[in-house]
């Protein structure tokens, strides 16, 4: 009985030990010197670090008002080579620890690098922690916050501002981002549908009788058309183990009214699209090997026409203007020339009317940014915020790339759709996500903005939720003002175990 009695002594003498809390740690951004894409490696390489840190005896907290000991680093690139200092110090600015990590293989081994910079962290923290050399600071209780409006719908709006309470000043709610009411019920038909396979791009194909949108998706190289609200495709076609789906359009492009669908693909490193037609809920191959990229868009908002470019060599993705074509029997012929401004092509651009009716372009830029631009091709604004951002690629080789890169192949990414409506408001995706560095691309997040020139700028009008997966595509019905996103719901497993999985999520727009 005695011995018993000690062994529970000993028990309870030793939880403290244990209950100890972790360590509240801050990863700052990293200066990045000697690399391209500055503003992405530094927030890439906060990201990793910090998810990489986080374990039993260190937590990574959001600010660094939360935090115990603080972490700063650089990222040297020189050639091939690259360095990685990094420091913790206390709140009371006293340095802890410093270690670095240094080696070859430019930014393509951070991935292998940021694990060996944790571990030393990690180690050295543990260490110090468990010596009791770290200063502990108790964690300060907070203010019970005032319970926010509910906010029920996914859309996200500016809103008035609301009057003063007290000596309480109040920020306009609409400007808030809240989350959406729980709902303890079923989603209502037809709002959000898991798919087999991982599609990568979307097209509105119509209705049928029933006034059922029907919808065309594709895989890399797998095209459905599936009916709203189900999962089983209707019909479709695959393409060979060479063959790659960029884009999917369907619209009438013809002089007899038939909508037919678009298929730009790329074999062996080539454009080689194809034109589809759906007869007898069958879809008929109409052409093939042609060679051109295609989009469907609706220029400032006006009705949906079909444009095409062609493909460039090595380094050039794509050649020549940007024209709006016409079929005729297996022909593309070429009509009104839409000048592009720097950095646009058929797939980073639209249009729109300001207020005096003028027109004015939208692009991406090669980082994403998004820049407008006046009738005589001058930049009028440039967005701080990157939007797009796509993991859909194709691959040319190239020989000029071996000495750099050490990779024969020159790798060209999609990107968002630009959609603008009648109103001139401006739809855009934004996908974030850790991995996102060269050609190493993983986003985990995504969400729909609207924006409206306001005659100086962009400016922000509403924006959905963030989706809980990367969005690869959306789509907008304006007549029934209704948002259709495409979400990576399930990624393919690297031992072909699962083909992964995707979800279509269907928002009203209020």
């Amino acid at each position: 009985m005695k011995r018993i009695i000690v062994c529970v002594m000993l028990l309870l003498c030793a939880v403290p030990a244990f209950a100890a809390p972790p360590l509240r740690i801050y990863v700052a951004e990293f200066n990045a010197v000697g690399v391209q894409a500055k503003d992405d490696t530094r927030a890439v390489l906060q990201s990793l670090l910090a998810s990489r840190l986080s374990g039993d005896k260190l937590l990574a907290v959001a600010t660094a008002a939360e935090a115990e000991v603080m972490i700063s680093g650089t990222y040297i690139s020189i050639g091939k080579q690259y360095n990685i200092d990094a420091v913790a110090k206390t709140a009371a600015g006293q340095t802890v620890t410093r270690t670095y990590v240094q080696g070859e293989g430019g930014q393509e081994a951070l991935f292998s690098a940021i694990p060996k910079l944790a571990e030393k962290l990690a180690n050295d923290l543990g260490n110090q922690l468990g010596a009791g050399t770290i200063a502990r600071i108790a964690v300060t209780p907070t203010a019970t916050a005032i319970a926010p409006k509910t906010v029920t719908s996914d859309i996200l709006r500016s809103g008035v501002v609301d009057k003063p309470v007290g000596d309480l000043q109040l920020v306009p709610q609409g400007d808030i981002v809240k989350p959406q009411a729980f709902y303890r019920g079923a989603p209502k038909k037809g709002e959000i549908k898991r798919l087999d396979g991982m599609f990568n791009v979307l097209a509105l194909g119509g209705v049928d009788a029933n006034g059922k949108r029907l919808l065309f998706m594709a895989q890399d190289r797998a095209v459905q058309l599936i009916r709203e609200g189900e999962s089983r495709p209707i019909t479709g076609f695959s393409l060979g183990p060479n063959d790659k789906i960029l884009a999917i359009d369907y619209l009438d492009a013809s002089s007899n009214g038939q909508f037919k669908l678009f298929v730009t693909v790329v074999k062996g490193g080539e454009v080689a699209s194809q034109i589809w037609e759906l007869k007898n809920n069958r879809l008929v191959k109409l052409a093939e090997d042609i060679p051109y990229f295609f989009r469907s868009i609706a220029l400032a908002g006006g009705s949906l026409k079909l444009y095409a470019q062609e493909q460039g060599r090595k380094a050039d993705r794509y050649y020549g203007d940007v024209y709006e074509v016409m079929v005729e029997g297996k022909k593309i012929v070429k009509k009104t020339k839409i000048p592009m401004p720097r950095f646009g092509n058929i797939y980073s651009f639209n249009q729109l009317k300001n207020t005096g009716g003028e027109l004015l372009t939208v692009v991406y830029h090669d980082e994403n940014y998004l820049i407008v631009y006046d009738k005589e091709q001058k930049e009028l604004w440039r967005s701080s915020d990157a939007f797009g951002g796509s993991e859909l690629f194709y691959k040319v080789e190239d020989d000029a790339m071996i000495n750099p890169t050490t990779d024969k192949y020159r790798w060209f990414f999609m990107n968002q759709r630009i959609l603008v409506t009648s109103k001139q408001e401006v739809l855009v995706g934004k996908n974030d996500g850790f991995w996102v560095l060269g050609n190493a691309r993983m986003y985990k997040r995504g969400a729909v903005y609207s924006l409206y020139w306001n005659g100086a700028a962009l400016e922000e009008v509403w924006r959905t939720k963030d989706t809980q997966n990367y969005m690869p595509d959306f789509a907008f019905d304006e007549a029934k003002s209704e948002l259709l996103l495409l979400q990576l719901a399930q990624r393919e497993d690297v031992l072909m175990r699962t083909k992964g999985a995707s979800a279509l999520q269907i928002k009203k727009v209020e």
